[in-house]
């Protein structure tokens, strides 16, 4: 019996290990997964970056202290790309792959859902890892980015935060496009307004309404988390931010878990209640 498991565990194991280089090798060989989830964040810095070149070191307020003008781009960037991998990547890929039936494939083989989804996650995480190691290396390099070297983990807690919150919520959009044509515009209209409403890269006066409500939605207190990270003096990281992205995390689960289908509207109505009751 002993051997049996461990062979069932090494077995599921390569699956996913198999799964995993799949799903890498396949987004780094889309020209569009390269230029909108990838190259897009950098784009945008090089120019938010370069036009606030000059004031680099000019002290902005926030918080008990402040912040200097190249760590706020930087920390926006940090924002914008975080949303752009793990909510809009997210939300587009599983999309398209539902309604070209890359699913249902899946679940006519022994392959467990578990391994599929974690697959398509990990490598969502190694991409995030190295869309902000460019990102960073261009801050740092390029652009007069300092920070703390203790620093540097809080920085990083933040990121794993953002994962943890944002991906589920992509995984709950990607079941609101009807197919795979309206996958792209209808998450890009959910996905820019709420990166620019983060204050990510400029602040947008609403009313005061509209401005405490936007301080609840996802970016908002992303980007006020990388930023308290890098601003000057102690670090002014406010409890209720984390608290805030683990909510909507929270909302993703729970909405995942009610309506998630692994199958299109399309696929024929007798193959999901057979492969349901399975």
């Amino acid at each position: 019996m002993t051997g049996v498991t461990r062979t069932t565990r090494h077995s599921f194991a390569r699956s996913f290990a198999l799964h995993t280089k799949a799903e890498f090798v396949d987004f780094w060989m889309s020209t569009i997964s390269l230029a909108f989830i990838v190259l897009m964040p950098v784009m945008f810095y090089v120019v938010f970056g370069v036009a606030f070149l000059s004031a680099a070191d000019a002290l902005r307020p926030f918080g008990t202290s402040g912040i200097r003008q190249a760590n706020l781009s930087y920390a926006g960037v940090l924002t914008f790309a975080s949303m752009s991998v793990t909510f809009a990547n997210v939300a587009i890929g599983l999309a398209i792959r539902r309604e070209h039936g890359l699913f249902r494939r899946f679940r006519t083989t022994p392959v467990p859902p578990w391994v599929v989804m974690g697959a398509f996650l990990v490598n969502i995480l190694l991409t995030l890892v190295i869309v902000l190691t460019v990102v960073s290396l261009v801050g740092f390099l390029g652009l007069r980015v300092s920070i703390d070297p203790d620093g540097i983990a809080p920085l990083l807690v933040v990121a794993g935060i953002g994962f943890v919150a944002l991906a589920p919520l992509g995984v709950a959009l990607s079941l609101v496009p009807p197919n795979a044509d309206a996958a792209v515009p209808i998450v890009n209209g959910i996905f820019f307004p709420l990166a620019f409403l983060s204050g990510a890269f400029f602040t947008v006066p609403l009313g005061e309404v509209f401005d405490t409500i936007k301080q609840f939605l996802p970016g908002a207190p992303l980007f006020q988390m990388f930023a308290a990270v890098l601003a000057e003096g102690d670090l002014v990281w406010e409890p209720e931010q984390a608290l805030i992205l683990l909510g909507w995390a929270v909302v993703g689960v729970v909405l995942t878990a009610v309506f998630f289908r692994w199958a299109s509207e399309r696929e024929p109505r007798g193959f999901s209640r057979r492969k349901s009751s399975e």
